[in-house]
């Protein structure tokens, strides 16, 4: 009895040293990358699944929002390829309304008159209004499919689609929507170079 009891201690004692080695090895490492845990995961991955989407033209001075969306493939492809395309759609907007943001806010600074001044509310539907049309003018750039069955989905928006929305709309004045499509190039280009008084 008294031999079993000492080999339990020693057993015991042996796997709480294990596993404070284990942990004081663990403390030293560097936090691990997706490459660590997942090393094939984006074996053969084009450059703009992990660098972001602008690596998919490079520097061509397009004016253009890009967008990459993901989705696991399950028992259908269509799922996952609407999923995919939704969420690269949602990063284009979120983009796309700051930068609409910006524009209609320099228009309402820029023009003095009482009657092109825009209240709050009309700057926020407007806003609104232009940023989820717009969206209509997306397209679908390329696709991959990771080792694990992920799908990634490059989308696009050019300024030509984006003008195109802004001249459908008939809630904009004429001043307002010369203004933005003057404007538009350059925002999605984003050049720092200073804008010229409308």
């Amino acid at each position: 009895m008294r031999v079993q009891n000492r080999m339990i201690r020693f057993l015991l004692g042996a796997t709480a040293l294990a596993a404070i080695i284990a942990t004081a090895g663990c403390a030293g490492r560097e936090p691990s990358s997706p490459e660590d845990v997942m090393p094939n995961e984006f074996e053969g991955a084009p450059n703009w699944v992990i660098q972001g989407c602008s690596a998919y033209w490079g520097d061509d001075g397009g004016a253009r929002i890009c967008g990459v969306g993901d989705a696991k493939v399950g028992r259908s492809m269509s799922i996952a390829r609407t999923k995919a395309t939704s969420r690269a759609r949602a990063e284009i907007s979120r983009t796309l309304e700051t930068k609409v943001k910006n524009m209609v806010k320099d228009f309402q600074e820029q023009v003095t008159d009482g009657e092109s001044e825009m209240s709050a509310e009309q700057f926020s539907s407007t806003t609104v209004s232009l940023s989820k049309s717009t969206l209509n003018g997306t397209s679908v750039q390329d696709s991959w499919i990771s080792n694990s069955n992920q799908l990634y989905m490059l989308v696009a928006l050019d300024v030509e689609a984006f003008n195109n929305s802004v001249r459908e709309m008939d809630e904009m004045s004429d001043k307002l929507r010369s203004f933005i499509e003057s404007r538009a190039r350059k925002s999605f280009a984003e050049l720092d170079e200073e804008m010229e008084d409308y």
